[in-house]
């Protein structure tokens, strides 16, 4: 659209939750996406216009970066292939589109011509390793009937991770869900920050809840997509050719909707950042040929963040994937993920270990009562924040230790019916670890 893309925008230093409702629904007065935004964003504008410059003088496609998903089907009980219960070959399809669309891919669906579309650069793979080193299809399948209800309800995204839930640095969450009307298509959460003075501008928020298991809202992340739309499927002729997971993937790296930032609203005045967009008056369903931008010229209908029938859609453009790309290389959660080791299977990790020096250990382990945490250097003299969860994910224990002057930390983990848990480990320079803890 008109404005400069990476101007008064609120990527990676404030949280937004997106909850596209049915668009086969839709009336002019139904709100398809709800956005949910506090703060302020000049620091974070000029944090990112650096970036974003940097981006602009290399190839944007010069590095081809890898993503490892992990796709939680939440079902009702069925056998694999019966109601919700998607199979695997559904669940392949969805990682061959995304690989189709973000990649400009020739011969595909995902393939233009347009003047202004670009080719992303960015890869999808179902992860190798689960988040304790062990060989995964990058499929995890949660019978929900076998589980407590959580007692909330709202999002998808929110009940998926009661269900089933994968550390975030290391893997992009993709949660298949049942099929409820009123859930729609799918939903995404935008890119966070740390940067120190947006901190606490930001509030991260499914409503009426904080945490899921004791995992604060704030450290869910991830995209949801109703299983009646999920991959190629033939339930619907109108969203039925995987691009519901394109469109979310693109609001998880950053991208707001083709009409601009205000949820459902749009006119010619609302914008979303990026120059070679047209600004567009009305959302578009179906596959409108003739339909018309503000500037007269014609509606970018082919674009994957607008409602468009899925075979009406094959661009992101130029902007939109600098834009993406420049989220991709500095928000915290998403450029871990082109270096995790789910990319990997559990030999290749084996053979190829992290610098010792950059890693948190724990001895013994297995432990009795005690274990020694030693701190690598980078985290000595930083706040640091120890959080306890079970194999459900519930919290068991949270230590904050203000200041790590020493490079070896006694502690105590928690009682436990468990002989195995997690400990998370989080600091002041960026460090975010994951140790699995073994009781003798």
């Amino acid at each position: 659209m008109k404005t400069n893309c990476f101007k008064a925008i609120f990527l990676l230093g404030l949280t937004l939750y997106f909850s596209a409702n049915a668009i086969g629904q839709w009336t002019e007065n139904t709100e398809k996406c709800r956005v949910l935004y506090p703060g302020k964003t000049d620091p974070f504008e000029t944090w990112l216009q650096a970036r974003s410059e940097k981006s602009l003088r290399s190839d944007l496609a010069q590095t081809v970066y890898q993503i490892p998903v992990v796709v939680h089907v939440i079902h009702w009980g069925n056998p694999i292939g019966e109601g919700y219960n998607i199979t695997d070959e559904q669940i392949y399809s969805q990682i061959r589109i995304l690989n189709e669309d973000f990649r400009r891919k020739p011969n595909s669906p995902g393939y233009n011509e347009h003047p202004d579309g670009a080719d992303a650069g960015i890869e999808f793979v179902l992860a190798k390793s689960d988040p304790n080193g062990q060989a995964t299809s990058g499929i995890v399948r949660v019978n929900s009937k076998n589980i407590e209800s959580p007692g909330f309800g709202g999002t998808m995204i929110g009940l998926g991770a009661y269900y089933s839930f994968w550390d975030p640095y290391k893997y992009l969450n993709i949660w298949s869900f049942p099929g409820v009307q009123d859930f729609g298509l799918g939903e995404a959460w935008f890119p966070i920050a740390d940067l120190p003075d947006l901190e606490d501008e930001v509030e991260f928020v499914i409503p009426g809840l904080d945490s899921i298991h004791g995992i604060a809202v704030k450290d869910i992340d991830g995209i949801a997509i109703n299983a009646l739309h999920f991959g190629e499927i033939d339930l619907d002729t109108e969203y039925n050719l995987g691009r519901t997971g394109t469109h979310e993937v693109g609001h998880f790296l950053g991208l707001y909707h083709l009409w601009g930032t205000e949820g459902f609203e749009a006119n010619c005045d609302i914008d979303d950042y990026c120059t070679d967009t047209p600004n567009i008056s009305s959302i578009t369903t179906g596959c409108p040929v003739n339909k018309l931008a503000c500037d007269r010229t014609p509606a970018m209908i082919e674009n994957y963040m607008d409602y468009t029938n899925d075979d009406c859609q094959n661009l992101f453009t130029n902007e939109q994937v600098l834009r993406m790309r420049t989220v991709l290389e500095n928000s915290p959660r998403r450029k871990s993920l082109f270096n995790s080791d789910g990319l990997k299977y559990p030999d290749e990790i084996l053979k190829s270990p992290k610098p010792h020096s950059e890693l948190f250990t724990a001895n013994p382990n297995p432990f009795h009562d005690k274990i020694q945490l030693k701190i690598p250097t980078t985290a000595i003299s930083k706040p640091l924040k120890l959080t306890y969860y079970d194999l459900s994910g519930t919290l068991l224990k949270e230590e904050y230790i203000p200041n790590a002057t020493s490079n070896r930390i006694l502690l105590t983990p928690p009682s436990s019916e468990s002989k195995l848990f997690f400990l998370k480990i989080e600091n002041g320079s960026g460090i975010t670890q994951l140790v699995k803890l073994v009781r003798r």
